[in-house]
């Protein structure tokens, strides 16, 4: 694949704006009834962050900006979530964000050698 780099960064984007945005909305719809499954959610989003961009920075100093934000993200989005009406902020939740993003770092780093990666990520 030989996708633009510029394309990956902004489908990067546009995750973390998607994080954000399904924070924060009010969602009405019916959410099936899966145990934990918010908590799920929260892992996948936080991991699918922290996977991407650790895989378009390849620079370990880089990645633990990325690290660090992503967590700063995940605390500052359930504070957000705390003040409105609609939504509520939940400290489980902000674990998880941060185990998702742990893993996601740890899984990029390890996946970041695999030719496939490599090549779409155009990793050195």
């Amino acid at each position: 694949m030989n996708i633009p780099r510029k394309y990956l960064v902004l489908i990067g984007w546009l995750l973390v704006s998607t994080v954000i945005i399904l924070s924060l909305v009010n969602i009405n719809a019916a959410m099936p009834d899966v145990r934990n499954g918010d908590k799920i959610g929260h892992f996948i989003a936080y991991f699918s962050l922290m996977t991407w961009f650790a895989w378009l920075y390849n620079k370990p100093w880089v990645r633990n900006i990325y690290a660090i934000s992503f967590i700063i993200l995940g605390g500052l989005m359930e504070l957000l979530q705390s003040m409105t009406p609609h939504r509520m902020g939940d400290i489980d939740d902000f674990h998880v964000n941060t185990i998702g993003v742990i893993v996601g770092f740890v899984f990029a780093v390890l996946t970041s050698p695999i030719p496939i990666v490599k090549k779409t990520f155009k990793l050195k």
